[in-house]
């Protein structure tokens, strides 16, 4: 079967969003299907890209800028009234196409393609929010894009009715699936030594829009917790906000409550060295952060966002402010802070129920929802 991957990520080279679908095609190339990506053009392709070309499948670049004598030959073509170029469905010729967009709302015009070459294809949400509503001048080509499909895979509840808000229509083809983790299923991470304080890990990239660390330097600036053995971590990459946070956190003269821990690759390290996860999400669309921490046996104190609900267990296996606030998610953490003493059992307990709730193999499982595109 030849399959084709059409990636809407624009706003970087690469991204979260992309790994459940790089892996499933490196699934179907292991089960020997060809496979054919669609990737916004960037001075240096991802390494993911490169792994997949490497393994005999192709990549197609779109925006890359031509070079001078492409340009003249499209130039020469059109004086000649020369046809026009391809498209990328002409050419690769797919059975079927999977549509990965990284926010809700990612226009789809290759689904309109599809359509046209009769080809059936499938579209994965994996974010959205309430910062973005679709304009009712473009609605009825967002709902023709999303009613056409033969499914639109969902990474949340919670997504997938923020979505249908705005659609302002009931998607009948709309299925939930589960991202890949990056920690063993069967992760026994060893509890951190005491030393009498108790740490917490904010992991994610540095933007406060989507990630909301702003939020735990105001709460960790009220006396109750500067006078509390709490320390937090942030664990991820600079997406705009770092500075901010620096410079926050030296306004408020939190140095010794709040560092900066950098990007681990190591997922499992991240336990290792802390009690709880401390996520304050203003959006998401499945913190896999979240079903992380859950394997590695940590509690989660996040926001009523994304997928968060629907996995953790409230005031037992996580601990959830309805909204990102400050107030909430102060709540939230008190409420976290009276069970401190439990957070290793009530951890134990997480992640006895993400490996009941959550697929033991999520790739294999949405390699085979795709491959059923084209039946």
């Amino acid at each position: 079967m030849k399959f084709g991957f059409y990636s809407c990520m624009s706003g970087v080279p690469w991204g979260g969003s992309e790994e459940l679908w790089f892996r499933t095609a490196r699934w179907l190339q292991q089960q020997n299907h060809q496979v054919g990506v669609n990737f916004k053009w960037w001075p240096r392709a991802a390494d993911q890209l490169n792994e997949i070309a490497n393994c005999g499948g192709s990549v197609w670049f779109r925006d890359r800028p031509l070079t001078f004598w492409e340009t003249q030959k499209q130039r020469f073509a059109a004086l000649r009234g020369g046809q026009r170029d391809s498209s990328w469905i002409e050419e690769f010729a797919p059975d079927a196409v999977l549509v990965t967009l990284g926010y809700h709302p990612d226009r789809i015009p290759v689904a309109d393609e599809c359509l046209a070459a009769k080809v059936p294809y499938a579209i994965n949400v994996q974010s959205a929010s309430n910062f973005f509503f679709i304009h009712s001048d473009t609605i009825d080509t967002y709902r023709r894009w999303y009613s056409n499909a033969k499914k639109v895979f969902f990474v949340s509840q919670e997504n997938q009715h923020k979505v249908e808000t705005n659609l302002a229509m009931k998607l009948t083809n709309a299925e939930i699936v589960d991202n890949p983790f990056n920690v063993s299923r069967d992760a026994q991470i060893e509890w951190p030594a005491d030393d009498g304080i108790f740490r917490l890990a904010c992991v994610g990239r540095i933007h406060f829009q989507s990630k909301g660390q702003d939020l735990v330097v105001d709460v960790l600036s009220r006396a109750k917790w500067r006078d509390r053995p709490i320390q937090v971590t942030f664990y991820g990459k600079d997406q705009g906000n770092e500075r901010q946070l620096v410079d926050l956190i030296k306004l408020h003269g939190l140095g010794d409550k709040l560092k900066l821990g950098g990007f681990m690759t190591d997922v499992a390290e991240i336990w290792r060295r802390n009690h709880a996860l401390l996520l304050p999400s203003r959006y998401e669309g499945a913190a896999l952060v979240v079903v992380e921490s859950m394997l590695c046996g940590r509690i989660a104190i996040t926001t009523d966002t994304g997928r968060n609900s629907e996995l953790l267990c409230p005031d037992r296996t996580g601990f959830i402010a309805p909204y990102a606030t400050i107030d909430l998610l102060d709540n939230a953490l008190e409420r976290a802070w009276a069970k401190r003493h439990e957070w290793k059992q009530l951890g134990e307990e997480a992640g006895r129920t993400i490996r009941a709730k959550y697929s033991a193999d999520p790739i294999e499982d949405f390699g085979k929802r795709l491959l059923a595109l084209n039946q």
